[in-house]
């Protein structure tokens, strides 16, 4: 039998609320961790996250078996502005690559046994694109600098993308997402978002994305603070119709999934992180089926990992994208979970049992 569908017309008129993880059950799987031959809370957040995956899908340890990377893909029209190194079809071309599982995310994933979709939500493209799932909104967004990125319903139509993404994949039998993007000028727009939602100027949001000289970098940042310049007291859905990106709104929807379906969500970098803040800000508690991955090179991911009150586990200075970092995390977290079931507990051991003295955070 399948879920009932959650429609974000009901999240923007607060008809919907997202249950809190029970931390209760956090702690009861926490304490079997304290049964393994190690010192006590060693594997730090790994035991932690792998905890928490568990008590979001009710059971004694977690189900790490069917696991799904969504990589949500969609063009920016601010990059007729100089943003980005490459042309606009480049995101075409990889969002193919990405369905045919070729990339670098994709034969990570497929190593782990993770299956991969490529989604287009607004790939600029007068043709289907191949090899990836059709759910395109809009032929890309308009250049912020002259004119809104979307309108409001385009904004939440691209969220509904997500969130149905969740619900099809829950109910043909996946039970951890990750998500990952791709979008030609991607960065620039979340450089805006995280501007405006933090509050920060164009000099702590802005990075160099896919890889800029000095030239285009200074271009960029010029337009990420003309784009913050132009409001104040903007909304979330404000923010993201005026400065957002299809696929940003896409992977807002599948945060919002995450904690409607109750399906842990791994994210991925910077962008996800964006795009997860956003999905906070419009429904209370989503973030608790979160599951950070990394730090990403981009300067703000930091600042918003702590907004988010999520602690990354590692940093690699990596600037990837289509969830590559979440993979990782993926691989990380099943090993910590072969840990788990298959390291010498105490009561097998030499050693007595360690006390956990730590008081809980």
């Amino acid at each position: 039998m399948g879920n009932e569908r959650f429609l974000f017309d009901d999240v923007l008129e607060n008809k919907l609320t997202v249950e809190p993880i029970d931390e209760a059950e956090v702690r009861k799987i926490k304490d079997s961790w304290d049964k393994v031959a190690k010192p006590i809370n060693s594997f730090g957040n790994l035991e932690n996250y792998h905890s928490k995956i568990a008590a979001i899908q009710g059971f004694e340890a977690p189900d790490l078996s069917h696991m799904r990377l969504i990589v949500c893909c969609g063009d920016h029209g601010v990059v007729e502005e100089g943003v980005s190194q490459t042309e606009q079809d480049v995101t075409r071309i990889c969002a193919t690559n990405i369905g045919m599982g070729i990339t670098t995310a994709g034969v990570m994933a497929k190593s782990l046994g993770i299956d991969i979709v490529s989604v287009d939500v607004g790939i600029n493209y007068a043709k289907e694109v191949p090899f990836t799932l059709n759910r395109r909104v809009k032929y890309g967004t308009c250049n912020f600098l002259k004119q809104p990125a979307m309108s409001v319903e385009e904004f939440s139509r691209a969220v509904q993308v997500g969130m149905d993404l969740v619900k099809d994949s829950k109910e043909e039998g996946y039970n951890v997402i990750l998500v990952g993007e791709m979008g030609i000028g991607n960065t620039t727009s979340a450089s805006v978002m995280a501007g405006y939602l933090l509050d920060l100027n164009a000099e702590a949001v802005t990075g160099r994305g896919a890889g800029l000289d000095d030239e285009g970098f200074s271009r960029k940042r010029a337009v990420v603070a003309m784009a913050l310049a132009q409001y104040s007291g903007l909304s979330p859905v404000e923010i993201c119709s005026n400065f957002g990106g299809l696929e940003l709104a896409a992977m807002t929807g599948i945060v919002l999934g995450g904690g409607l379906y109750k399906v842990p969500i791994i994210l991925d970098g910077m962008l996800s992180q964006v795009s997860a803040l956003v999905a906070e800000r419009l429904l209370e508690n989503v973030k608790d089926y979160l599951i950070p991955s990394h730090i990403s090179k981009e300067p703000v991911s930091e600042k918003l990992a702590k907004k988010l009150k999520l602690e990354p586990v590692f940093d690699a200075k990596m600037a990837v994208g289509e969830g590559a970092g979440a993979v990782m995390m993926a691989n990380m977290l099943r090993l910590t979970d072969t840990a788990f079931h298959q390291a010498l507990k105490f009561e097998d051991s030499e050693v007595e049992q360690y006390e956990n003295f730590e008081v809980d955070k």
